[in-house]
């Protein structure tokens, strides 16, 4: 447990690492963009090519291509492996190649042409043809750092999306907030930036498995046995990705094409303060558990795959239940504290805390079902999670149709709730070796532990918040957060360890040995 606690703890720093440099990203991006006609192209152009990559590289084909790679790798050899692994990235290049050169010339003649009488739709297809080629790179950079994740090395997993964010902040900073540049000149060099990064964050695991495995690339065509078994899987995984991420593009669209400015932005707001949680610690946690899930699967040792799944499901509960609750609380203050910069106003801090409050109660069914479908595919069960991607594509279109209307970008944050919710409860019931009973005893979920825990945590955080009056300005809800966050969250370790949860114990453990020693 120890081992697998230290991987999730390297992963969680380089992601937190990550997620903090998003953050200033964010607050750089929205202080010179605000909810303007160039960011929100933007953020809808960069959409495409983020969509492609977690459905083509960190989605189905990542996931069709690990356990056939670990399998490879136990049951023959590393060279072994390594062929198999230049047969796909071979196929993939040249997918990528035709297809990064043929949406960004059709996305060109779009936004030239006049293809729209709207001048954003054609301004989102200008940018998208430039941005549109970090697809290449990303989606090359993920079968690589999914090769050395099975090797037990994170490091570039976890760095590379540092690797982004950084090159976009240059941008952001020295020629949106210092250079005030025109907003559609920021725009197109903000897309530039992505493709450099996309460029370094290829390298960095090609060098790594080149300098430390002794992988070459040689483009290879040939057809193979493990091959084969990647093509059957990753196809049937594929179209369930593309289900899902259709899903994002929908609500994404749906917000573009409102009257109301700025739905985009804040709906992409909540979902980058919720994908923070979901991020640092429940994708950190299904990215070190996929390759012990999947070696597990492949070796038939069906208790330890089970104690594994309970193991990363228990902690993915633990850490976004009361995460979820947290935001919702302090929607207001923390939109306050990071974006109330520049061009993004108090009426804008406003109506992005109200959708985060409803998008917060999202976050754990997200990341539970994330934690799912990575294992379904672990064992190379690819159908659940295409049958949960289409009911949740069709309850998210249903309801966001429903109540887009009457309220807005609001709506659709309803919408998305309600359909992450469907998923999850989908894939729980498909699950072999998980009943709804696990829910309730108190083991091996430990739910009742965590869901009084963050009940109790709420209650205190409430209290906290109504006995100190905080006043009323960005400075105060700076200290507010300082106070009340660190509360919430001692309080909740107290809790589920007074309660029995054995890595809230463990923690608390060695919180209570390093104090001892600064003593």
């Amino acid at each position: 447990m120890s081992k697998i606690l230290g991987k999730i703890s390297l992963m969680g720093i380089l992601t937190l690492v990550s997620r903090f440099l998003g953050l200033v990203r964010d607050i750089l991006f929205f202080s010179a963009f605000g909810t303007s006609l160039h960011g929100e192209a933007f953020l809808l152009a960069f959409t495409f090519p983020n969509l492609f990559r977690r459905m083509l590289g960190e989605g189905s084909l990542t996931s069709a291509f690990i356990p056939v790679y670990a399998e490879t790798s136990e049951k023959k050899s590393k060279p072994n492996a390594f062929l198999l692994m230049n047969k796909v990235l071979s196929r993939l290049f040249s997918f990528l190649f035709v297809f990064s050169i043929l949406i960004s010339s059709l996305s060109f003649a779009a936004s030239h042409y006049g293809w729209s009488s709207e001048a954003k739709w054609n301004e989102a297809s200008f940018l998208n043809s430039i941005v549109f080629g970090y697809l290449f790179f990303v989606c090359g950079t993920a079968i690589l750092v999914g090769a050395l994740n099975t090797h037990g090395k994170f490091f570039a997993s976890g760095f590379s999306p540092i690797i982004l964010n950084c090159t976009m902040i240059s941008v952001l900073f020295f020629l949106g907030i210092t250079e005030k540049s025109d907003l559609r000149n920021l725009s197109i060099y903000l897309c530039v930036s992505v493709l450099l990064a996309g460029v370094i964050q290829f390298l960095l695991p090609y060098n790594e498995l080149r300098s430390k495995e002794n992988w070459k690339f040689r483009f290879d065509l040939a057809e193979s046995p493990e091959l084969l078994k990647i093509k059957k899987i990753f196809w049937i995984g594929a179209l369930g990705a593309a289900v899902a991420q259709i899903n994002v593009l929908v609500s994404r669209m749906l917000a573009y094409s409102l009257d109301e400015t700025g739905s985009v932005s804040y709906l992409f707001l909540s979902s980058r303060l919720i994908e923070l949680p979901l991020g640092i610690f429940a994708v950190s946690i299904a990215t070190v558990l996929f390759p012990e899930l999947a070696k597990s699967a492949i070796l038939s040792e069906r208790d330890s795959f089970l104690k594994s799944f309970f193991h990363g499901l228990r902690l993915t509960l633990a850490i976004t239940l009361p995460a979820a609750v947290g935001l919702g609380c302090l929607a207001e203050p923390i939109i306050s504290v990071l974006f109330e910069w520049g061009k993004f106003g108090r009426g804008d801090v406003i109506t992005a805390s109200e959708i985060l409050m409803i998008s917060a109660a999202g976050l754990p069914f997200y990341a539970i079902s994330s934690f799912l479908v990575k294992a379904f595919h672990s064992e190379k069960n690819m159908k659940p999670p295409l049958k949960s991607a289409v009911l949740s594509m069709l309850i998210n279109v249903v309801f966001s149709l429903l109540l887009m209307d009457s309220n807005g970008a609001r709506g659709l944050a309803m919408a998305n709730v309600l359909a992450a919710i469907s998923q999850t409860g989908f894939l729980i019931i498909r699950f072999k070796g998980f009943r709804l009973v696990h829910l309730i005893q108190p083991r091996p979920v430990y739910l009742t532990t965590i869901l009084t825990s963050s009940l109790i945590m709420m209650g205190l955080v409430l209290l906290l918040d109504e006995w100190i009056d905080f006043g009323v300005g960005k400075w105060s809800d700076l200290i507010r957060l300082l106070i009340i966050i660190p509360f919430g969250a001692f309080s909740y370790l107290i809790s589920v360890s007074f309660f029995g949860f054995p890595e809230g114990k463990v923690l608390l453990s060695s919180l209570q040995g390093l104090f001892s020693k600064k003593i």
